[in-house]
């Protein structure tokens, strides 16, 4: 069952969130484990462990992009939907946080039920990316990774090096044939020599990106833009 959390300091906000949830549970016969939190303090202290978050952006305590922080330290896979009065603060919470979307309020229900179908839609398709991918290795071996597990491939002394969050394989071939390959799973290219996987991306700075984990990656120029435009879209669509 998906967990869904709605984090606000406003009453009237939480209620009308979690009257839209109901909707759109009885909408579309699936049922969430759904729970409400009036600060971020109170959801970090929770045992509670969403795959997905309505969070605020502006309380009154600990705003909502440093809970997004905490939030992705402890589950980097949580889908954080923000919301805000202030359209000021997205750009600050999209580049510190990777989030899943954002509403500026009031919140419309056809918006709501289309973000929230979105983030249903991937977690549902999640399965594709542990599928086993099989790259054959510079000793001329098959090698067997989960899409997930891999972080980036780089290209560098004519071999491309398979970067997983505690190891590095190297493997044959070439860079636009992998970024062809793992483009289905949610790998994009960020720079001639680097595929990376968008789910493994803390940050996104003007020509750099932080990983999971805190791997520094360069990120082109010519190829920022779309980089993250398919950072916002292509994460959805899955």
């Amino acid at each position: 069952m998906i967990k869904i959390a709605i984090c606000d300091d406003d009453k009237k906000d939480r209620d009308q969130f979690k009257e839209f949830i109901d909707r759109y549970e009885k909408e579309c016969n699936i049922k969430f484990c759904l729970q409400s939190f009036a600060s971020g303090e109170e959801l970090l202290e929770s045992p509670f462990m969403p795959d997905i978050i309505f969070l605020d952006i502006v309380m009154d305590k600990k705003d909502g992009i440093k809970v997004g922080v905490e939030i992705k330290k402890r589950k980097p896979e949580t889908l954080i939907i923000y919301t805000t009065l202030l359209n000021e603060k997205m750009s600050v919470a999209l580049n510190h946080v990777h989030s899943f979307g954002y509403f500026e309020k009031p919140v419309d229900r056809e918006n709501f039920f289309k973000i929230l179908s979105d983030a249903v839609q991937m977690l549902q398709n999640r399965d594709q990316r542990e599928e086993k991918i099989r790259f054959r290795s510079d000793a001329n071996t098959i090698l067997e990774l989960v899409a997930m597990d891999i972080y980036y491939f780089e290209y560098k002394d004519r071999k491309i090096k398979i970067a997983t969050k505690d190891d590095m394989y190297i493997c044959k071939g070439k860079i636009k044939d992998i970024a062809r390959q793992m483009n289905q799973y949610g790998f994009e290219t960020a720079h001639q020599s680097f595929v990376v996987n968008l789910y493994r991306v803390e940050k996104i700075y003007a020509h750099t990106l932080v990983m999971q984990g805190g791997k520094e990656l360069p990120l082109a120029q010519k190829r920022a833009s779309a980089f993250r435009k398919r950072l916002m879209e292509e994460v959805r669509k899955e």
